[in-house]
């Protein structure tokens, strides 16, 4: 199902709102209408479409260099699918490209768009109000509010967190931790894990030290304090990959690879009352970090092992007992970096892996990568808790974070050192593919597209390897370097490339989830999929 913008044509205007002390604007007597040359935007309060914010887009022109001319190419719909990704991202004005293109490039810049540029101070404010707002249609609906497919992207050298359609790829609502009281610097958002009926993600935060719970009800503003559904202490020292356990309360912690080389311990969150408790680990840094579908065996590993022998282990939740598993390293130290289960169902929240579906049994084939080695270990988890290393396979320069794809049938492997994404083959664990592309900087973590037509691919670009179409303005006002911006891209299964977007620093984790379906009708309008060229 392709997602939709919840639009009906207004039919009845809202009336603009104003003070007692300010007489109200001039308002064009149509929808669609030129605006009338003397409204005062700052004094204008209704935020009405069809009204106001249409009429002004269609008087600058502003998609002219699409195509776009009059009123009627700018529909709600076309308005915010125009350009790249992230040109109108519902109650995100500052991280809008509408208003970035503007505000937050030189003059001399080539932008897509112009004629936003012969924009009036008073009609950007009054459109940064309208995408404050939500970006909302006359009948009061908000872009993508119904979207069912989403990807959870973390920007972690920002504190933010992007949400994609993952069916269009575009950038439809972004959520700082800062506006929530949560300050993670210079560490924030690294990965999420899902509610199986789709209600709400966790998300963790590394600096901080904070495991946060927010909603996942796109109708909901992400800097309103409702949105943030709780949170942890800060007890928890750099929390890395989660695991969500569906057949209990529990949610698994492990610690990021930017901790204390001597942190110890995995964390068991309580997803009721957000209470962390502290499982002590026979080694430091558990990294790695999955649990069996049934909920029943948790595994980890060290993120540095020594020269003789590597550690991993398995927490038997019913029990609570710990085998230690020894891992032969040929007096080469692994660092470990990923643990996959292959069979379960990668997808998160409603239909999706944690709620229960899995598309194999016990024994299960689990895979963990090694970085400084340049390989996938293979094991075996048996039903009695065993885990049996049973073979590797080569991978690129730096395999990190690799997880199986829609089906379980391949392993896209993210190899950060190479830029470049190798694609095993699960079942014979032979090379099926090699991704290479200008994208891949630093790539970090892949996830499957819902239906297997697509996979994607956060790049933390830290290197600058990667040039952004648009080096924005930092804070002192100056072209920011590549380095500051990374992308999340989307491939086709065998690597070839549909689109990229560009986001904020350090892009991180990157987890798909899938939402109930919405049985609600708002006019049927379709985005008919992903535009290959608004990327």
């Amino acid at each position: 199902m392709n997602p939709r913008l919840f639009l009906v044509p207004a039919l009845a205007f809202v009336l603009a709102g104003c003070s007692g002390s300010a007489p109200a604007p001039s308002a064009p007597a149509t929808p669609g209408a030129a605006p009338s040359a003397d409204i005062d935007y700052d004094a204008l309060q209704s935020l009405d479409y069809e009204r106001y914010v249409r009429p002004l887009l269609a008087s600058r022109d502003v998609l002219a260099a699409s195509g776009a001319s009059g009123p009627a190419a700018y529909d709600l719909e076309s308005v915010v699918m125009a350009g790249p990704s992230g040109f109108v991202v519902p109650f995100d004005a500052a991280g809008s490209l509408m208003l970035r293109f503007v505000r937050d490039l030189p003059e001399t810049a080539e932008i897509p768009f112009p004629n936003l540029r012969d924009l009036e101070p008073d009609e950007l404010r009054y459109l940064e109000r309208w995408i404050e707002a939500g970006a909302r249609g006359s009948d009061g609906h908000i872009p993508f509010m119904d979207a069912q497919h989403l990807l959870f992207a973390g920007e972690q050298g920002q504190n933010s967190l992007a949400i994609l359609d993952a069916e269009t790829l575009r950038l439809v609502r972004r959520v700082y931790f800062d506006d929530h009281g949560i300050p993670s610097t210079p560490y924030g958002p690294h990965h999420f894990v899902f509610e199986p009926d789709g209600s709400a993600a966790y998300v963790s935060l590394v600096s901080a030290g904070v495991v946060a719970k927010v909603s996942l009800d796109l109708s909901v503003d992400p800097s309103d304090p409702a949105f943030l559904l709780g949170r942890t202490d800060n007890s928890f020292v750099t929390p890395g990959m989660m695991t969500l356990d569906p057949s209990s309360d529990r949610i698994y912690v492990g610690r990021s690879t930017l901790s204390d080389p001597r942190a110890n311990g995995f964390g068991i969150l309580n997803r009721e009352t957000m209470e962390m408790e502290s499982v002590a680990t026979p080694f430091a840094v558990p990294h790695a970090l999955s649990a069996t579908p049934d909920g029943r065996y948790v595994i980890t590993a060290e993120l540095s092992g020594q020269a003789d022998a590597s550690r991993a282990l398995v927490y038997d939740t019913r029990t609570e007992d710990i085998t230690l598993v020894t891992i032969p390293t040929d007096d080469r130290p692994r660092e470990f970096i990923h643990f996959s289960i292959l069979g379960a169902h990668h997808m998160g929240g409603h239909g999706g892996g944690h709620s229960g579906h899995s598309m194999a049994s016990y024994p299960y084939t689990v895979t963990l990568t090694s970085r400084s080695t340049n390989e996938v270990l293979f094991f075996t988890l048996a039903e009695d808790g065993t885990l049996t290393m049973d073979g590797t396979a080569p991978a690129g320069d730096g395999p990190y974070h690799a997880h199986a794809n829609h089906d379980g049938t391949m392993l896209l492997i993210p190899d950060q050192r190479g830029n470049t994404v190798s694609i095993l083959t699960a079942d014979t664990r032979q090379p099926a593919a090699t991704v290479r592309n200008a994208a891949l900087s630093q790539p970090h973590s892949p996830a499957p597209g819902p239906d297997g037509s697509r996979f994607f691919v956060t790049s933390s670009n830290l290197t600058g390897n990667w040039t952004p179409p648009y080096l924005f303005h930092g804070a002192d006002g100056q072209p920011a370097s590549a380095r500051a911006f990374g992308n999340v891209a989307a491939f086709t299964p065998m690597g070839e490339l549909v689109g990229v977007v560009q986001l904020g620093a350090y892009p991180s984790g990157l987890e798909p989830v899938s939402l109930p379906e919405k049985t609600m009708d708002h006019g049927g309008m379709d985005h008919g999929g992903m535009n290959h060229d608004n990327h």
